[in-house]
């Protein structure tokens, strides 16, 4: 074989070193810089000292690019066919044969190799190339090649990096302890300047590079300047900066990973102008960018960094190494002198790591440990790695696994787990495959796996953000970024023929205006292709079409199960607080922008998200509404449940609860009802004793309840009665019978029913089981249930609860009973108090008294022990000062007790209730709930009185006699005539008074239908004069009318009061028929003389109604007359008294002639003596006016001011005023 090694290449010239090394040592590892032709020539040196007889080589590539483009290269310097001697393998492309003897491919096809031949017998020697990029597939291979070393001596490694960490490769394959050796081909460099320019204070980025390139030009002003910038967002701000300077003959050009295929040529065929290139560190060894001769670099770059606390990728900004800021500098110096100016100090520099921290420190090891676990190798702590992942990284990765389910939790490969291993893809992307397999989705599922596995084919150029967006919205779902994927994919089907083949250029046409990168498009449809055709050989299966409906609820669940089942923690429940999700991984993240869900008006409460990445902030993307129930479906061992609220349910014979389903500390099914006795039999069978045995749950009635429920009244009621709730009766001591008889599996009412036919005996309580006390030695005689008292009967009720307004002893009591219950009765309570209420009203008498009453507990006891059980017949103060006296010799006047002393439970309430036990009053003082009900009690009464008496529509008495008095069982009643208008009735009242009144009314009426004809002849003539007739309406308050003065006349020509027989009415209506003219002519008479009498004092009242020193005589002259001329007047007063009002206004007029004449001062001081006895009577007249007892008092109260304001007038019987104060103020 003729190799036909350039000579230009810097490595050619250590080609016998190098040959030499690999003949003499099983690992080489070569140094040399990128360029020096160490990919191309290395390849060949193998060979060449491997001998024409040499097995074949493997050549690692950490891109599909980079293996495809050297293989052709090194196929076109050895002249054979491209897929012969030479050839490459990657994932989407096989040209190799059976002939090929030196192999390119990615390090991922080899890792995938190693599954089915664990020892790599088909190599005889291996080349890492690219080592120093030190990706997590080449850690893992230099660790698994380092264990197959000691199995195989005959195969060779070869390491290749550009950087200068090459010791520790060697010292990591060192053999004896003897490192491998190492070559170092350095390349061939113009020298370059290198300048320090810090930042000013509050300096930002883009302002500091504009000042970096202001300087370069000065310096180097014609070469193109690469800057290196951390990301693009940073990309675009330099731009904006930049392109406002308005640099002459510049054009300034972006270049990072998303960038569009069209955008990235531009960089690679510059044209006249000269070019600013903002570049992130993709441009440091993966591209040569052609005529660069300066390098501005920012000193930081945006790094990947896997956060195992959080489970979440970090894209941060991070100062970078020794080594890139020397990668970085070399990309100037290539075609002549270079300048490389630094944003920073160059102390700072000096202070920097030597080397950028491989990807195993900072990524997720779960596919590194899937895969060991599927190639039967040690833990992950135990394997040789060159620089062994942090324990925190390795927990992760478990933990990911743990998540997906691929091992168990003795850290055992599953059955999933031995399924993701088998397929080529991330182990979280692996599990939605499988979980799509199993909701039959996977078509749906597909593509948006090998969009996960592939760049996003959308682009969004920052000059064009608008028009990218508004392109991009046609596949927007508002509810899912995962639909969108879907959308797409299916509208970019159309370009691809029935076997999969693209329509090129209707798709490069296409993709322009949509804002597409049409080889990341096909890319993306070979990932899905390879996928396809994997799983059907691997499942032996036949993938079918995608669905119609995408956004169906049946469609969308599947799709998102399945998607969920790989991320099944990074989910999140929206906090309205702080604005943002919470995380099943703990903080909160946000939507990202560039999500179909981010700029909704209402957020969705639950959100699934592919990725987490922290910049300014922890950031979802990829984002999707989600039922939370789907995490209990597709990740049951991360969920653990809570159950609470257990109850007895007494439809369903059984115990339930709510079960609260939690994953990541949020609650994913929340209330879920449970059979409890499923879960906790345990708790389930105290709800069940508790609530379903002791709390009368059971639906069918058992003996043993009814006993234990009757039993359980009985003693409550004596707990109320000794104020000791619950201090008797134990729940507990029922609990733990129960316990100790129903069987321990007994938990639902089905079950016990069925123990219970043959048990229930075991079942029946006796009161040892659950009191303690003797009941006969409580006292329970002292707390009966009914009080006996002058031949009535009141039921005692108890409770003991303070505060509430029955708490103590209650009386209850008909409403017909009230009017015959002492008010001083209950104020005794009941014996079983009585010493107590003794003691403390003792204990409330004024000191002297007290101190008189010693020793005062004994005297209680005394007391209570001769009046417990004794008749009541006398107010409790009474017979407690005549026990007093009787043993202290001491005088206690009764109203020296203070009751209020009294705590309320031993106030006695007294309860007042209807024919139906409806309460109608309740409260502590008889005498106030008497006149409370008064009313109720005399309709009630006189119903009752009514019932053998009322009689109505009489028009000539014809009956039997009406006693004055009658005695019934409600005590007595007085029956009377009543005047019904047309007619006359009998009834029975409760007052004496208003008896009288009503029998005055009906024997006048009675007596006007005995008389009809001189009742008609005084309608016509009554004799009244000129003022009379006219002032009559106006008499009094609402008039005077002529049906009353012709009832008037009745009285009048009756001459004396009505009597109660018919022979005694009919005996009068014949003395009285002519007497009524002359009756009526009095009438006409009183009243013509007190209009003559009357305006003279009105006239008085009106001038000095606002006078200092006569007012309030004015303010008592219109009381008397508020009195005197009260509503029918003339009727309430009676035949004889109104015949006596004249007198009664000369009074008045007498006394305003003395007032005109004598000192006022004697006027006041009567009024003051009047005053005292007139005041409280006018205010309860005023109150109750037509109430008749009211009246008696009145006149006679009207006779005294005769006596005290005119002396000169007769007086009509003997005034007293001793016997007032004893009529009025009791």
């Amino acid at each position: 074989m003729k190799w036909n090694y350039p000579n230009e290449l810097p490595v050619v010239e250590h080609r016998e070193e190098i040959l030499a090394a690999i003949r003499a040592h099983p690992v080489v590892v070569v140094v040399s810089e990128t360029g020096s032709g160490k990919t191309t020539q290395l390849p060949k040196m193998v060979a060449e000292a491997l001998g024409d007889d040499g097995g074949r080589i493997g050549c690692t590539q950490p891109r599909r690019l980079a293996a495809a483009s050297v293989a052709k290269r090194v196929a076109e310097e050895l002249n054979v066919p491209l897929g012969d001697y030479v050839g490459y393998q990657v994932r989407f492309e096989d040209r190799t044969s059976r002939e090929t003897r030196i192999k390119f491919m990615t390090d991922g096809i080899l890792l995938a190799e190693t599954q089915g031949d664990h020892d790599l017998m088909q190599y005889e020697a291996l080349i890492l190339d690219e080592a120093h990029e030190r990706s997590l597939n080449i850690d893992f291979l230099l660790g698994y090649v380092k264990r197959l070393l000691e199995r195989r001596g005959d195969l060779k490694l070869i390491i290749s990096s550009a950087t200068l960490d090459a010791g520790a490769f060697a010292e990591f394959f060192a053999s004896n302890g003897v490192p491998a050796p190492v070559i170092v081909a350095p390349g061939r460099m113009f020298p370059v300047a290198e300048f320090f320019l810090p930042p000013f204070d509050d300096e930002d980025l883009s302002q500091h590079v504009a000042r970096a390139v202001d300087y370069l030009a000065e310096v180097e002003p014609t070469g193109d300047v690469l800057i290196f910038l951390p990301g693009e967002r940073e990309i675009r701000e330099c731009a904006d900066v930049l392109d406002g300077r308005q640099y002459r003959g510049t054009e300034v050009l972006p270049l990072f990973a998303r960038l569009g295929l069209g955008d990235q040529q531009r960089v690679f065929n510059p044209g006249n102008k000269r070019r600013l290139i903002l570049a992130t560190n993709v441009a440091e060894t993966s591209l040569t960018i052609p005529r660069i001769a300066c390098v501005i670099d920012s000193g930081v770059a945006r790094v990947s960094r896997w956060s195992p606390g959080k489970g979440v990728q970090r894209l941060q900004v991070e100062p970078v190494s020794q080594a890139s800021a020397r990668q970085r500098k070399g990309r100037c110096g290539r075609v002549r002198d270079g300048v490389c100016v630094r944003l920073y100090e160059e102390m700072e520099l000096t202070e920097r790591p030597e080397f950028t921290d491989p990807e195993i420190r900072r990524s997720s090891l779960a596919g590194v440990i899937l895969r060991m676990k599927s190639l039967s190798l040690p833990e992950i702590d135990e394997f040789p790695f060159l620089d062994p992942p942090s324990p925190k990284a390795i927990a992760e990765g478990y933990r990911t696994l743990r998540e997906v389910g691929a091992l168990d939790r003795e850290k055992r490969l599953t059955d999933y787990g031995r399924q993701i291993a088998r397929l080529p893809v991330d182990p979280r992307l692996g599990r939605m495959l499988i979980e799509a397999r199993k909701e039959h989705c996977l078509a749906e599922v597909l593509p948006i796996v090998a969009a996960l596995e592939s760049s996003d084919p959308r682009e969004r150029p920052a000059e064009k953000t608008r028009e990218a967006d508004a392109a991009h919205a046609r596949w927007k779902d508002g509810e899912s970024d995962f639909i969108s994927l879907l959308r797409l994919w299916q509208d970019l089907a159309r370009f691809r023929d029935g076997k999969g083949r693209w329509q090129r250029n209707a798709l490069r046409k296409y993709c322009g205006p949509a804002f597409l990168n049409a080889r990341r498009v096909m890319e993306w449809a070979n990932v899905r292709d390879e996928l396809a055709d994997l799983l059907e050989r691997e499942w032996k299966l036949k993938l079918g079409k995608i669905g119609d409906d995408l956004s169906g609820a049946a469609a969308y669940a599947t799709i998102h199960k399945a998607l969920l089942s790989g991320v099944p923690r990074q989910f999140g429940l929206w906090d309205r607080e702080s604005k943002s999700y919470r995380s099943a991984n703990g903080g909160f993240f946000a939507v990202f922008p560039g999500s179909g869900l981010f700029s909704l008006p209402k957020r969705f409460e639950w959100v699934m998200a592919m990725e987490l990445v922290e910049t300014s902030r922890l950031w979802a993307r990829r984002v999707a509404r989600i039922d939370p129930a789907w995490v209990e479906t597709v990740a049951p061992h991360l969920c653990k449940s809570k159950y609470g609220e257990a109850h007895w349910d007494e439809n369903q014979g059984a115990v339930y609860g709510k079960e609260t389903v939690i994953c990541g500390g949020l609650p994913v099914v929340a209330g879920r009802r449970i059979h409890y006795g499923r879960v906790d039999p345990k708790a389930a069978r105290g709800v069940f004793l508790r609530e379903g045995i002791i709390g009368n749950g059971l639906r069918k009635r058992c003996k043993f309840m009814d006993h234990v429920s009757e039993m359980r009244t009985e003693i409550e009621a004596v707990e109320q009665k000794l104020r000791r709730p619950g201090g008797l009766w134990s729940d507990e001591a029922v609990l733990r019978f129960y316990e100790d008889r129903i069987p321990e599996p007994i938990n639902t009412a089905a079950a016990f029913h069925r123990w219970l036919e043959n048990h229930e005996a075991m079942l029946l309580l006796d009161l040892a089981d659950v009191v303690d006390e003797d009941l006969e030695s409580l006292g329970l005689d002292g707390f009966p249930d009914m009080l006996r008292h002058a031949g009535q009967e009141y039921s005692l009720y108890y409770h003991a609860k303070q505060g509430e307004r029955d708490d103590g002893v209650t009386l209850g009591v008909h409403v017909d009973q009230l009017p015959k219950l002492p008010d001083w009765l209950p104020a005794w309570g009941v014996d079983g108090h009585l010493r107590e209420r003794a003691e403390i009203l003792l204990r409330s008498l004024p000191k002297d008294f007290r101190r008189a009453c010693q020793p005062i507990g004994p005297v209680a006891e005394g007391f209570a022990a001769l009046w417990s059980f004794a008749p009541k017949d006398r107010p409790i103060f009474q017979a407690l000062s005549e026990y007093a006296k009787e043993r202290t010799g001491a005088y206690v006047p009764v109203g020296e007790y203070d009751p209020s002393k009294l705590p309320p439970e031993l106030v006695t309430k007294i309860w007042v209730c209807d024919d139906d036990a409806e309460e109608l009053a309740m409260g502590e003082d008889v005498a106030v709930l008497k006149l409370q009900l008064a009313d109720r009690m005399r309709v009630r009464f006189e119903a009752a009185a009514n019932a053998d008496v009322e009689r109505s529509g009489i028009s000539a008495w014809d009956g039997e006699s009406l006693p004055t008095c009658v005695e019934t069982p409600g005590g007595p009643a007085y029956p009377a005539l009543v005047d019904e208008g047309k007619s006359v009735g009998v009834r029975a009242f409760t007052c004496a008074a208003e008896a009288a009144e009503s029998h005055r009314a009906g024997g006048a009426r009675l007596l006007w239908l005995a008389h009809p004809d001189q009742v008609a002849y005084l309608q016509k003539k009554f004799p009244l004069g000129l003022m009379a007739k006219v002032e009559m309406p106006r008499l009094g308050v609402g008039g005077t009318s002529l049906e009353k003065l012709i009832l008037l006349a009745a009285e009048g020509a009756a001459g004396k009061v009505f009597p109660r027989s018919p022979e005694d009415f009919r005996a009068l209506a014949g003395q009285a028929r002519g007497n009524w003219f002359e009756a009526a002519a009095v009438i006409g008479n009183t009243l013509d003389e007190i209009f003559t009498l009357l305006p003279e004092i009105q006239q008085w009242l009106t001038t000095h109604r606002g006078d200092r020193n006569r007012g309030e005589i004015a303010a008592d002259l219109e009381q008397e007359l508020a009195w005197l001329f009260r509503k029918d007047f003339a009727w309430r007063g009676g035949f004889t008294v109104l015949r006596d009002y004249p007198r009664r206004l000369r009074a008045i007029r007498s006394r305003l002639g003395r007032v005109s004449s004598l000192p006022i001062i004697k006027d006041l001081e009567k009024m003051e003596r009047l005053h005292r006895l007139w005041q409280p009577w006018y205010e309860r007249w005023s109150r109750q006016p037509d109430d008749a007892n009211h009246w008696t008092h009145g006149w006679a109260l009207e006779e005294y001011r005769v006596s005290l304001f005119a002396p000169d007038l007769p007086l009509h019987g003997k005034v007293s005023e001793k016997r007032l104060e004893e009529m009025i103020l009791g």
